[in-house]
């Protein structure tokens, strides 16, 4: 009896022993330091009543990144939402291709319809507040509204990886620009829906250091 129930505590000892060995590791704190080179960001807009229309890879071709410390979290980027790229998804959401000349034009349609309606015509930035685990939490400003946005982080070959959404109406109190948007948008090419949400992205290489 005696012996069992010796063999029960030190079993109880050993599994406490293991959780706190793995409590330990989850704590574990850990830094990131990019190659700026190796940066790239997207996002992806929706069209279509069944969300069918799908655009992705959108990004901007002016933008300037810093961080005070050379490390990833408290990062900043500040963007030129004017500089608008939709060129790389030419998908027309009907099983073919839009020409590549429409990039141009549904530039200048997200552009004006869009950014240039919000208050701080052109203006998007953002800033990274913290990495902890497998969540990134990115501070969004835009329409001077600051919203932070959860982001789903991945590491795969020591690239970086985080993936989020954010709402142009509930996030950003959109909806005056939003409406312009659709006027010109939501007819000619979504067929009767354009959607509020979006999917951002962005990756980077980067060393990483854990304590």
């Amino acid at each position: 009896m005696k012996s069992s129930i010796r063999h029960l505590v030190l079993g109880m000892i050993g599994s406490l022993c293991m959780v706190a060995a793995s409590s330990t590791v989850m704590a574990a704190s850990c830094s990131y330091t990019p190659d700026e080179k190796g940066f790239k960001f997207y996002f992806t807009a929706f069209g279509a009543p069944d969300k069918s229309y799908v655009v992705s890879k959108n990004t901007f071709k002016k933008y300037q990144l810093a961080s005070s410390t050379g490390k990833l979290e408290g990062a900043t980027i500040d963007i030129d939402s004017t500089s608008l790229d939709t060129s790389a998804d030419l998908n027309n959401g009907s099983g073919g291709q839009w020409d590549p000349s429409f990039a141009a034009v549904r530039n200048n349609n997200v552009v004006t319809g869009l950014f240039k309606t919000f208050a701080n015509p052109g203006k998007i930035s953002a800033k990274i507040d913290k990495i902890e685990g497998d969540t990134l939490q990115l501070a969004v400003t835009m329409n001077e509204v600051t919203k932070v946005i959860p982001m789903k982080v991945t590491e795969k070959g020591g690239n970086f990886h985080a993936k989020g959404t954010l709402d142009i109406i509930k996030d950003f109190n959109g909806s005056k620009a939003f409406a312009k948007l659709e006027r010109i948008c939501t007819q000619a090419f979504h067929r009767g829906k354009t959607w509020t949400d979006v999917e951002i992205e962005f990756e980077v290489p980067v060393k990483k250091s854990c304590k």
